[in-house]
């Protein structure tokens, strides 16, 4: 008897601990981006209408975007070799009316996330390296024509065309 309630209270212990052994692994994120726009210092930030987002299995330290044509174009260009890749690994889809408006799954290790915004002539990019079993990310993109290129909760807001106020 001493035994078998033994042996009972080995199995209560081990078998849950086994149960984490058994779960799927997540291999991808959804990546999900709530974009927003500011077109004056002072003025409103309103939801992003049109958006092109997609990514490039490559990280930042070694492509970068060169300009805002081939943020459009959707090109990189390696830093080190001047070598253009031109077919992103993944391509977000974009609906207005959704609260994240744009959507990308990423399924390598590391991402370099690059969005356009056409209407404002900005692009913004950021590396991601991808976590385990993290199966959706929900994030916020903040980009502002007013101000000049910066950095911002992890993306690079780029904006080539800022030109500083006058002084009157």
């Amino acid at each position: 008897m001493k035994k078998s309630l033994r042996y009972i209270v080995c199995l209560l212990v081990v078998v849950p601990m086994l149960q984490g052994c058994f779960k799927d692994v997540v291999s991808y994120t959804d990546y999900r981006i709530a974009a927003y726009e500011q077109t004056e210092s002072n003025g409103e930030f309103l939801r992003s209408t049109d958006l092109e987002t997609y990514a490039f299995y490559v990280d930042t330290t070694e492509w970068k975007v060169a300009s805002y044509e081939d943020a459009l174009a959707r090109r990189i260009t390696n830093k080190t070799t001047g070598k253009t890749l031109t077919e992103p690994d993944a391509v977000a889809t974009f609906d207005a009316n959704e609260e994240y408006q744009a959507t990308i799954r990423l399924e390598a290790e590391i991402s370099m996330l690059v969005t356009v915004n056409p209407t404002l002539k900005l692009y913004a990019y950021r590396k991601y390296p991808l976590p385990e079993n993290l199966p959706s990310v929900d994030t916020k993109l903040y980009m502002a024509s007013w101000r000049p290129s910066h950095s911002l909760s992890g993306w690079r807001i780029v904006n080539e065309f800022y030109a500083p106020p006058t002084q009157e």
